[in-house]
């Protein structure tokens, strides 16, 4: 119902003749293509206007604007991903590995975009 309700609204839309869709390919590109932007700002809404990101403390402090302070402390350090037969990180040493395992994983991301960038030009 959802879909087929979906697939009406797109195929009202009015396309310039200059965008060049010519066959099947075309069009499943410019529709994936929405679809893809549709999804972007449905989950950049989700997380950055509604506060979704949720940071779970076993015991957390009375009081007021612990919550808030919770998930801004979450944006602010990251969070780490555990399996759910994972202990939580208990030593000093233990959280340092997950935090030279999360640089890399960035460092990397910025290298393979400045390279994807290099390539561009």
């Amino acid at each position: 119902m959802v879909a087929q309700e979906f697939i009406n609204f797109f195929s009202t839309l009015q396309l310039p003749a200059s965008t060049g869709i010519e066959d099947f390919g075309d069009r499943l590109n410019f529709f994936t293509t929405i679809l893809f932007l549709i999804a972007t700002l449905v989950v950049t809404a989700k997380q950055y206007v509604l506060g979704a990101m949720s940071c779970y403390v076993s015991v957390s402090p009375s009081g007021t604007g612990f919550d808030t302070f919770l998930v801004n402390y979450c944006w602010v350090h990251g969070t780490i991903p555990l399996r759910s037969n994972e202990p939580l990180p208990e030593t000093d040493a233990q959280w340092k590995e997950y935090d030279i395992h999360r640089r890399i994983t960035l460092n990397t991301d910025v290298v393979c975009l400045s390279e994807s960038v290099d390539n561009l030009l």
